[in-house]
């Protein structure tokens, strides 16, 4: 059973999705992040805390996004944390 972290934001005016995968079968075993349906960019977490894990999912797509305008569909900055 997976575990997913999806968040419909705008990404420089154009609606997006963003997606972590926590695991497939437990916390931490498969992991990616995906913007949109883009390609699963696949990464080993550094930790098998669910916190931790997801931290470094979000922290992989807030470097994808360096220098465009993310925000929340109703126009407020996106809460990276």
């Amino acid at each position: 059973m997976s575990i997913r972290w999806i968040r419909n934001v705008v990404v420089d005016g154009k609606q997006t999705t963003f997606e972590v995968l926590l695991g497939e079968y437990r916390i931490a075993d498969k992991c990616y992040v995906r913007v949109d349906q883009d390609e699963e960019l696949w990464f080993r977490p550094a930790s098998d805390n669910r916190h931790a894990v997801l931290r470094q999912g979000i922290d992989m797509l807030k470097s994808r996004m360096d220098g465009k305008k993310v925000t929340i569909p109703g126009g407020g900055a996106f809460p990276w944390h």
